[in-house]
């Protein structure tokens, strides 16, 4: 009987820690949020947008303004709207009227308006690094457009916009910014940081509908928006950071009637960084591979001459590309570029020296782009 009554006392013992399923999360219980929109009042409140996925067969839980369709035709989601004297208010008087509790871990982007991006983005990175729920992968975007309006609009493809977002973004083709990376960026001299620009436009195959079009980039110092990159010089931004993967160029050969599309890949950077008499250089040696897709000039690339000469207009293409988005950025003073990193790789104490009054150092970096594309496919016509 004691040895009946140990076994019963051990057994209770260890089962005291099981809590069961206690703090499990019906599906049924949560408002999923899976976009979340940041823009100011005319009074320069926060005005916080969530969009809430409906699964099917759910019902709606909450006051909403407005609803979106996905791909099956049925309502998707819905944007639930507030103002605050923060984000985290805004977002507790949202919580307050759903039924449900609102489930922020599968939140997947993050839009910013141009005007709270303008001067107030370390109050929305400091909301998101301090709310356990969000997470560091959420991509984060900057748009000129209303927030209810870029969060509702119905994607073709996908279940919400959100997540149409995130597929865009996963193809790897646009730059990508997360939180993470915003938190890794604000570690260099004057926190230089550059987000996708993101606006509507109409579908080119249902003017019906609208899509979301990657335009650009906007750049941050000390977390204040100070301009916008389109998106080919963004391009520039991926290879020179190691980020590029593919895309097609369309440019016109100097010299030439007619113009060449070629696709760009397997891009490989070599920074080659100098520091002589207070002279700051950096010579960048980019070479690549090339795809030739279309060609409505006289260059015929079976011949080796003119293959060649489109090889060198490719390249001279790309590097006038970089150039001119990274003059752009010493004019704002915004080293998105990086170029910090790779001086100090090298030249840890005069970069150290640097590091306080860098935004007159970055300025004044010569850069040089040498780059090299070997065109490895022309297609099987001859002209």
């Amino acid at each position: 009987m004691k040895k009946i009554m140990l076994f019963i006392m051990t057994i209770s013992l260890f089962a005291l820690p099981l809590n069961g399923c206690r703090d499990s999360n019906e599906l049924e219980d949560l408002a999923l949020v899976m976009g979340i929109g940041v823009d100011l009042t005319e009074d320069e409140h926060p005005l916080v947008s969530l969009q809430v996925f409906l699964p099917q067969g759910s019902g709606q839980s909450g006051g909403s303004q407005s609803q979106s369709k996905g791909a099956g035709g049925a309502n998707q989601s819905f944007i639930a709207t507030e103002s605050g004297q923060s984000i985290g208010d805004a977002v507790n008087k949202i919580a307050k009227r759903m039924s449900r509790r609102v489930y922020l871990s599968h939140n997947a982007v993050l839009i910013i308006s141009e005007r709270m991006a303008n001067h107030r983005l370390r109050e929305v990175i400091d909301y998101c690094q301090r709310t356990q729920e969000i997470r560091q992968r959420t991509l984060l975007f900057v748009t000129r457009e209303d927030m209810p309006k870029i969060l509702n609009y119905e994607s073709v493809l996908e279940k919400t916009s959100s997540i149409s977002l995130l597929k865009e973004e996963e193809k790897h083709l646009n730059l990508i910014t997360t939180i993470r990376d915003v938190s890794l960026m604000k570690t260099g001299p004057n926190k230089p940081i550059a987000i996708p620009v993101i606006k509507l436009r109409r579908d080119s195959y249902d003017p019906r509908e609208q899509v979301t079009k990657i335009i650009g980039s906007a750049l941050f110092t000390d977390e204040q928006m100070v301009g916008m990159m389109n998106s080919e010089r963004t391009l520039g931004i991926l290879m020179m950071n190691g980020d590029f993967r593919n895309n097609t160029f369309t440019f016109k050969p100097k010299g030439r009637k007619g113009k060449l599309s070629v696709n760009v890949q397997d891009i490989r950077i070599r920074a080659v960084p100098t520091i002589d008499r207070g002279s700051w250089e950096l010579s960048i040696h980019l070479s690549g591979k090339g795809m030739l897709q279309e060609n409505t000039t006289t260059l015929n690339p079976m011949n080796p001459v003119d293959c060649r000469q489109i090889e060198k207009q490719t390249a001279k293409y790309l590097a006038s590309m970089i150039g001119k988005g990274f003059k752009q950025s010493q004019c704002v003073g915004s080293d998105v570029y990086m170029t910090y990193e790779v001086f100090e790789r090298s030249y840890p104490h005069e970069c150290q020296r640097a590091r306080e009054h860098w935004a007159t150092v970055y300025p004044n970096i010569h850069l040089s782009v040498h780059p090299q594309i070997q065109l490895m496919h022309s297609g099987a016509s001859n002209s």
